[in-house]
């Protein structure tokens, strides 16, 4: 069996003259969490609308299970989604919610499943509250319950975390880090890279509807560690000499001239020293160190530009 469970190709959504998103490509394989970052009117919501089948892409194809979506109409039933708002019954409590639904969905043996749901989500089914007097939080809890309410293979989250305070983010957080752990795929969008790198395993950043780049979370990561970049005339001669002598062993060759060291016991001091006295010349080096806010920032900033 395949790992890829959703592979999108060159979808690309148009309104009239305006391209919202444009040529979007990634795959999202089995068991991930899969995080699409970008800025407010980047296009995440009109995305994953296509991808959950709520809206028909201008050209492009989504694959699931390996199967085109246009040949396997029933494959959004397999997927549960919150997209922007819970569509919510303020009158009801949370159990009357789930129950409507799932007379709706077909369900008969239906009450131990309510009820089962909403323990997971963190909801009482004894509660009467109704609906309408729940916190932002509580309403996204049970919004979720309903995405999962026909037992999907991937849950399509829409800025789940949007507006919460932050005892509600990190509740959300723990829910779908253990829903994900139960092996329910999960893809999730945010505008807040440094809150989606705590569940996320991958990215994809979208940026003025193109997706500017899909990136695993330990080479985010590595990104954006704390490193010294050295440039020196030849890093072949240069990196024999930097692991012998001062037993380097974390480190990346960015090119012919230029070394990243993530060894936290060399300082710049030791590395110009070393290289000067085996005739290296080094043409400069420097500290960085970029939080996933700036990587995130630095990244848009180079693609710029607007679609029309």
């Amino acid at each position: 069996m395949t790992s890829t469970i959703i592979e999108v190709e060159g979808l690309t959504k148009k309104f009239g003259q305006k391209t919202v998103v444009h040529d979007a490509n990634f795959k999202i394989t089995r068991g991930e969490i899969f995080g699409l970052i970008g800025q407010n009117g980047a296009g995440k919501s009109t995305l994953l609308k296509m991808i959950g089948g709520l809206m028909y892409p201008t050209s492009g194809n989504i694959h699931f299970f390996d199967r085109a979506a246009t040949d396997y109409a029933s494959c959004f039933e397999r997927m549960g989604l919150l997209i922007e708002h819970p569509g919510l019954y303020p009158q009801y409590t949370a159990y009357d919610n789930l129950k409507l639904l799932a007379i709706s969905y077909g369900l008969k043996q239906y009450k131990q499943y309510i009820s089962e749901l909403l323990e997971l989500v963190g909801l009482d089914a004894s509660n009467k509250t109704k609906v309408k007097h729940y916190s932002m939080g509580m309403k996204q809890r049970l919004g979720i319950a309903i995405a999962l309410l026909g037992s999907p293979d991937v849950l399509i989250l829409d800025e789940p975390i949007n507006g919460l305070d932050p005892q509600g983010i990190a509740e959300i957080r723990e829910l779908i880090l253990d829903l994900n752990k139960k092996g329910l795929t999960i893809v999730i969008s945010s505008h807040i890279l440094e809150e989606l790198s705590k569940v996320a395993s991958k990215y994809a950043i979208l940026h003025k509807g193109e997706i500017i780049e899909v990136i695993s979370k330990d080479d985010l990561l590595l990104r954006c560690e704390e490193r010294i970049e050295v440039v020196v005339d030849d890093v072949s001669k240069a990196l024999p000499v930097l692991e012998q002598e001062l037993r380097m062993k974390q480190f990346k060759v960015i090119d012919t001239h230029t070394l990243h060291i993530y060894d936290t016991h060399m300082n710049n001091q030791q590395i110009v020293k070393l290289l000067a006295s085996h005739d290296q010349y080094v043409r400069s080096i420097t500290n960085h160190k970029t939080s996933l806010e700036q990587y995130f920032l630095e990244r848009t900033e180079k693609v710029g530009g607007s679609l029309d």
